[in-house]
């Protein structure tokens, strides 16, 4: 073992080999403990809350705001307004329709596909 190692080793386990320093003694000023146990009521099981998915609100294509396009995954300033172009000239049926207008690459299509309604 190198010097280090061996150092290291050492004072590893002097601090783990140190009592642990508690105070057993109550200062002469502080009133004692009452001599009987104090009655406790039993402890309330609640149930532990189950993780759940956020709630996210699907973006409407045909109405929303250009701001509110770009709070999509995917979708920044220059998509959004793409998006508002595209609508311009005529609602979006469906997601099919949208997808043949060909407005936004194929990889942000799928990044909004579950977060948009029509």
């Amino acid at each position: 073992m190198n010097l280090r190692r061996l150092l290291s080793v050492a004072a590893f386990l002097a601090v783990s080999a140190a009592p642990v320093l508690a105070q057993t003694a109550t200062p002469a000023a502080a009133p004692t403990a009452p001599a009987t146990p104090a009655v406790t009521a039993p402890a309330k099981t609640t149930p532990t809350p189950v993780a759940t998915a956020p709630i996210v609100k699907k973006v409407n294509l045909n109405t929303a705001t250009a701001t509110e396009l770009d709070g999509l995954p995917q979708i920044g300033p220059a998509r959004a307004k793409a998006i508002v172009d595209a609508r311009a000239k005529g609602p979006f049926k469906n997601w099919d329709d949208f997808v043949a207008r060909k407005v936004v690459p194929s990889n942000a299509e799928a990044a909004i596909k579950d977060k948009v309604t029509f």
